[in-house]
């Protein structure tokens, strides 16, 4: 096949009168490859832009395709078998944890509805039972351990 008869093919293409699946098979079936033959209709102006995508979230991030990019993709989605950063960040999308840590080292609530501290009265120390069999505040325990 020469220039003037890939010319016409892509004349075809570009009247509709031939598909683009057509073009690449016919020059797979040449010897090029798919990515070529996809360039060679780009050049003449045939390439395709994607269907504008029709759905209107109702707010703002809400519905659609999600599109995440990393340096590296995940190669594992179980935070058990995590071996590095990028399977932790891509787990985390299936495995959200209740709380995590902000940069500043401080606990923010994910999943939780609040992280327990003195302030919403749930932080003020866990109920144990020291060796006795006695209930006291963890402060106690730790207390009557030094003193044995």
């Amino acid at each position: 096949m020469d220039e003037h008869g890939l010319r016409e093919l892509i004349t075809q293409v570009k009247a509709g009168r031939l598909s683009r699946r057509d073009f690449v098979q016919m020059m797979v079936g040449l010897g090029l490859t798919a990515p070529l033959a996809a360039q060679m209709l780009a050049s003449a102006g045939v390439a395709q832009a994607q269907t504008k995508l029709m759905y209107k979230p109702t707010k703002r991030g809400g519905g659609g395709p999600l599109k995440t990019l990393w340096w590296q993709g995940a190669t594992l989605l179980n935070p058990h078998f995590a071996v590095g950063t990028k399977d932790q960040d891509g787990a985390r999308i299936f495995y959200e944890p209740l709380a995590s840590w902000d940069p500043d080292g401080n606990l923010v609530a994910n999943l939780a509805a609040e992280i327990p501290s003195v302030q919403n009265g749930r932080g003020q120390g866990r109920q144990v039972r020291d060796l006795e069999g006695q209930e006291g505040r963890a402060v106690a325990r730790r207390q009557a351990f030094h003193r044995r």
